[in-house]
């Protein structure tokens, strides 16, 4: 994918991830980690352990305290939170292993989950959403992505909607990306929300509808539940192996 320049050091590289080469960057990040022992998390295919921390670095590499469940891996990603409280990550190799430490080689290139203002995250095909709109009860609609405070969903032909004002929204969600759709479903349930934008993507035949939920205290916190752990599934796709 081709690299497109954000802001000074930051390159936007698609889907809410920004990367830098900066080794400014680079060092700031280490060096913060380093001397406040903030919490590192150590994430591959397949496994995923922490917190941990690091507890030197030099030319050579990271030397980072073993977690207790360490699982033997050429490649891992080191996650932690940078000072704004956005996830940040570094993919790198392992060097050597002692019995307490691991050594990994210096990241070369740091990476950074951007959010907005609310942070909306794409959903696993085959989504979908029911409302009702006056009388009339719709179903079957496929949602694009979801927020704490909204949803973008989309039909191959426009929906019949006499006012903007919807009701009885239930999102049927996969429990986990990848389990067995007819096993993994949940339903997140939203008493009231408001269409506020139409537009057609032509490119693709079909019609988008953003909807603003207008959410209890319960619903929204049940939401924002389900972002955190949609936006997990996205940050360990395409883990070192």
């Amino acid at each position: 994918m081709k690299k497109t320049l954000s802001v000074p050091g930051w390159q936007e590289i698609g889907a809410d991830y920004e990367s830098s080469v900066s080794r400014e960057l680079i060092d700031h990040a280490v060096t913060r980690l380093m001397t406040k022992h903030l919490p590192i998390f150590l994430a591959s295919k397949g496994y995923q352990a922490g917190p941990t921390v690091l507890i030197d670095a030099n030319d050579q590499g990271l030397l980072i305290d073993k977690p207790h469940n360490w699982r033997p891996c050429q490649k891992i990603r080191l996650i932690f939170k940078d000072e704004t409280w956005l996830t940040n990550h570094f993919d790198v190799h392992i060097l050597a292993e002692s019995a307490d430490t691991l050594q990994f080689s210096q990241p070369s290139e740091i990476f950074r989950l951007q959010r907005r203002a609310s942070y909306r995250v794409d959903v696993p095909q085959g989504c979908h959403v029911s409302f009702r709109s006056n009388d009339s009860l719709h179903t079957g609609l496929r949602v694009k992505n979801v927020s704490a405070k909204g949803m973008l969903f989309f039909s191959e032909k426009p929906v019949e909607l006499p006012q903007t004002a919807i009701q009885d929204i239930a999102l049927s969600i996969p429990a986990r990306e990848g389990v067995d759709i007819l096993a993994g479903w949940q339903q997140k349930k939203i008493a009231q929300g408001e269409v506020v934008r139409t537009f057609h993507d032509r490119q693709q035949g079909l019609v988008c509808y953003g909807v603003a939920f207008r959410t209890k205290r319960k619903e929204e916190d049940e939401m924002t539940r389900y972002i955190r752990q949609r936006e997990r599934e996205l940050l360990l796709k395409g883990l070192p192996t």
